[in-house]
C-alpha cells in the first residue's frame, strides 16, 4: 500500500481549489476565462436553482452537452446538491437516448439547445443550453456540501456493443481517488497547470484525466467541444497547455494539421525554434487505442513534452495503469499499475490461477477506482467481478520488469487453424509498414468453423496498395498463419466519437466484402 489518502471527494476539490486559488483561471472557453471564485460562484447559482426545482440527494440529473463552462458548472452544480450526473452523448439519436433516460428515470435534463428537440419527452424537465450564453439556472447560491466518498457522484452507459448499454456507479470515492493516484504519478503544480479538455466529459478518460484531475491541481481548463485539429494545434500554440490526455488519432491528426501548415508556409524542415513552439506540453497522455509508435518521436520534437501510453475502463473511473512520467516508461506497452492498484494476468481456463510473466491472460483488476457495480443490474454485476478482481475483459501480458501490454479484447481473438491470433499484433506490425496510414484486424468465419485474419486499411495519402507485397513484409514480422489472408483498403475506418475503433463494424465490413469476392 502507498501513503497516500483518499479522504478527499470532488466537491472537495473544488473546494479547495476555490480557497487556495480564488482568483486563478479555472476555465478558457471561446477567448473567455472563468476564475476559480466566479465558477464556484455560478455553481452555487444554478444548485440553487436547481433546488428549488426539487432536486435533492440521491436525485438523478441527466446533463447531455459538449465540453463548455456551461457543462462543468451544471456538473459540479449538481453535486453539491448530492444528486447524481448522468451524463450522455449529445450526438445520440432519441432512439439511442430513449432506454437510458427510461432506465435512469432522471426527471431533469440540461441539453445542448442544438439538440434538445432529440431529447423532448424524454425527462419531464428539458432545460436546453446555449454555449454562447451563461446556464440558464440560477437560484438562491447553496454553499459547498459536504459529501461522502461512498455517494455516487456519476452514472455513465458504456458502449453496449456487446449487448445492451449498462450504466456504471461510479461514486466520490472511486473518482477521487483515481485523481489523487494520477497526481502522484506526475510533478503537478497547483495553480501552475493549465488541462487541455478536448476529450468529451461525457465519457470517463476526458472527464476524469481533462476536468476532475484539473480542478483537483486548481489548474485552467481549456475547452474544446470537439477535437478537430485545427482547434487542437490553435490551443496547444496559443494557450500553451501542460497536460493534454488523447487518443492515437487526436496527435496523429494535430501532427497532421502541423505539417499542412508548414507545407503552406513553404517550410521544408523545422527551424530550432518551430520544433518548440508548442512546447507547453509537458505531459501527453494517450488511452483508448493502442498508441502507434511512429507518432511518439515527432510528437516529441515537436513539443519538447513526453507522450506515454496508459489503459482503463468505464468500470475503474478509468485508469488502471500509466507509463512512467519519467525514467522507466517503455513504448508498446500501457506502462504499470497505478499505486494501490492490483493487476494480474489470469489464466482463462481457471481465473483463480494466474498466468506466468510473458503468457497472455484476462486482465484482472482491484483497486479503490474500481467500481462496486452497474445500475439496477445484479446480473451484469456478478458477470462483471471473479471475487473482489474485476474482470477486464481485455487479454494483456506481464512482461519481467512489471509493465504490461495490451494484446486485444478476449471476444476479439481470432482462431486460425486451431492457433489464437490477437489482432493487435497483426495491426503492429500492418502499421510498420510505409504505406499504411490505419489497419484494423478481425476474423472472417471459413465454412470449417475456423476463421480468416483479414485486415481494413487505410493508406497514406499518394501510397499505393500492393497485397503481396504487405503479406511479405508481415511474413517478416510474424507467423505464417497469422498474416492476413483478405485486405479491404477504406477511405476511413469506424469510430466512435472518441476515436476508439467499433471493431464490430470492422468486422462486417470485412465479411460482406470477402463474401462478395
Amino acid at each position: 500500500m502507498s501513503d497516500l489518502e483518499y479522504d478527499a471527494t470532488l466537491t472537495d476539490f473544488l473546494a479547495t481549489a476555490v480557497a487556495n486559488f480564488p482568483h486563478r483561471p479555472a476555465t478558457f472557453f471561446a477567448g473567455e476565462t472563468l476564475s476559480y471564485a466566479e465558477l464556484d460562484t455560478r455553481i452555487a447559482a444554478a444548485a440553487g436553482a436547481l433546488r428549488e426545482m426539487g432536486i435533492r440527494p440521491g436525485d438523478r440529473v441527466a446533463l447531455v452537452l459538449p465540453n463548455s463552462p456551461q457543462h462543468l458548472i451544471a456538473f459540479f452544480a449538481v453535486l453539491r446538491l448530492g444528486a447524481v450526473v448522468v451524463e450522455h452523448n449529445p450526438q445520440y439519436t432519441a432512439h439511442e437516448l430513449a432506454p437510458l433516460f427510461a432506465h435512469h428515470g432522471a426527471r431533469i435534463a440540461l441539453v445542448w439547445d442544438q439538440v434538445a428537440a432529440v431529447v423532448d419527452g424524454l425527462a419531464s424537465t428539458v432545460i436546453p443550453v446555449s454555449l454562447e450564453a451563461p446556464l440558464p439556472l440560477s437560484g438562491a447560491p447553496v454553499p459547498h456540501r459536504q459529501a461522502a466518498l461512498a455517494d455516487a457522484a456519476l452514472i455513465l452507459y458504456t458502449s453496449g456493443t456487446t449487448g445492451q448499454p449498462k450504466g456504471v456507479v461510479l461514486t466520490h470515492g472511486n473518482l477521487a481517488a483515481n485523481c489523487i493516484q494520477l497526481e502522484a504519478q506526475a510533478d503537478l503544480r497547483p495553480g501552475h497547470e493549465r488541462f487541455l479538455a478536448t476529450l468529451p466529459m461525457f465519457h470517463s478518460y476526458g472527464l476524469t484525466m481533462s476536468v476532475l484531475l484539473a480542478v483537483r491541481c486548481a489548474a485552467e481548463i481549456i475547452l474544446l467541444p470537439s477535437p478537430r485539429p485545427a482547434a487542437v494545434v490553435g490551443a496547444l500554440a496559443q494557450r500553451r497547455p501542460t497536460w493534454m490526455p488523447g487518443v492515437p488519432t487526436i496527435y496523429e491528426r494535430a501532427m497532421g494539421e502541423l505539417a499542412a501548415e508548414s507545407a503552406s508556409e513553404a517550410a521544408a524542415e523545422p527551424t530550432a525554434e518551430q520544433a518548440t513552439d508548442l512546447g507547453g506540453v509537458r505531459y501527453a497522455i494517450s488511452g483508448a487505442a493502442s498508441l502507434p509508435a511512429r507518432i511518439i518521436e515527432p510528437w516529441q520534437d515537436r513539443t519538447g513534452g513526453m507522450l506515454v501510453e496508459g489503459y482503463g475502463l468505464t468500470e475503474a473511473s478509468p485508469v488502471l495503469t500509466i507509463n512512467p512520467l519519467g525514467e522507466g516508461r517503455r513504448v508498446g506497452t500501457i506502462g504499470k499499475p497505478l499505486a494501490d492498484t492490483d493487476l494480474r494476468i489470469g489464466d482463462p481456463a481457471d481465473l483463480d490461477r494466474s498466468q506466468p510473466d510473458g503468457t497472455p491472460g484476462e486482465i484482472l483488476a482491484r483497486g479503490p477506482q474500481v467500481f462496486s457495480g452497474y445500475l439496477d443490474n445484479p446480473a451484469a454485476t456478478r458477470e462483471a467481478f471473479h471475487g473482489d478482481w474485476l474482470r477486464t475483459g481485455d487479454m494483456g501480458v506481464r512482461e519481467a520488469d512489471g509493465h504490461f501490454r495490451l494484446v486485444g479484447r478476449i471476444k476479439e481473438v481470432i482462431i486460425t487453424g486451431g492457433f489464437n491470433v490477437f489482432p493487435s499484433e497483426v495491426e503492429h506490425a500492418l502499421l510498420s509498414h510505409p504505406a499504411i496510414s490505419q489497419a484494423a484486424v478481425a476474423g472472417v468465419p471459413r465454412a470449417d468453423g475456423s476463421e480468416d485474419v483479414a485486415a481494413c486499411l487505410v493508406l497514406h495519402p499518394g501510397a499505393t496498395f500492393d497485397a503481396e507485397a504487405l503479406r511479405e513484409h508481415c511474413r517478416g514480422l510474424l507467423a505464417r498463419y497469422k498474416v492476413p489472408r483478405h485486405f479491404v483498403v477504406q477511405e476511413e475506418l469506424p469510430t466512435d466519437q472518441l476515436g476508439k475503433l467499433r471493431r464490430r463494424q470492422v468486422q462486417e465490413i470485412l465479411v460482406a466484402e470477402v463474401s462478395s469476392r
